[in-house]
């Protein structure tokens, strides 16, 4: 519908599909070709999906990509949205990962949920997240692209990424900002360098 704002934060709006069909009975639409959903400032790519308009909900499949301007991308094989909680799940296939990039960081992991409420995705499978100093491996961890606040929890492993810096650190709680690049030790730690 034209007329509808197209930029209503809580509702999921379907922007375009090849193609689109629904049988009787069923409660979802088939979307197949190059569909495109909206929610407000962020879009959602995929080769298909299931669309529940009634809970405002999807899953998406292949090539799915989520876009936030130009600086915030999630790059899945596919997506479970769940309109009342407001949350994404995202899926890699086999032997790939779920990546998320904003501008300089990359964090990738097997699945990984992302809180479109409060700009806050996770992971509880193990990931990594890289930025240009910094790389940081986790069994569970937390990022906000919004304020670029990351926790890491177990078996939490810093190493630098430059080659002229040997510094590692081995802990199980870890807070870090991927702009001012600081680490914030929180328990028992070993730090190891090439001075020991």
């Amino acid at each position: 519908i034209p007329s509808t704002s197209r930029y209503q934060q809580n509702r999921v709006f379907l922007d375009y599909a090849d193609r689109l069909s629904m049988k009787d009975g069923q409660d979802f639409q088939l979307l197949i070709g190059n569909v495109l959903f909206r929610k407000g400032d962020m879009f959602m790519y995929c080769d298909s999906a299931h669309f529940y308009e009634q809970s405002n909900s999807l899953n998406a499949f292949g090539n799915v990509k989520m876009e936030q301007g130009d600086t915030l991308f999630v790059f899945a094989d596919e997506l479970d949205y769940n309109g009342l909680t407001e949350i994404a799940v995202l899926y890699a296939d086999a032997g790939k990962k779920v990546k998320l990039i904003n501008k300089d960081v990359m964090l990738e992991t097997d699945v990984f949920n992302y809180d479109l409420t409060i700009d806050l995705g996770y992971y509880e499978v193990g990931g990594v997240l890289t930025d240009k100093q910094n790389r940081l491996s986790s069994l569970q961890g937390e990022y906000s692209p919004s304020t670029k606040d990351a926790n890491f929890y177990l078996d939490v492993h810093l190493n630098s990424m430059s080659e002229n810096d040997t510094l590692d650190m081995y802990t199980d709680t870890l807070s870090y900002n991927t702009y001012t690049h600081i680490a914030e030790l929180v328990c028992y730690t070993d730090i190891y360098s090439k001075d020991g």
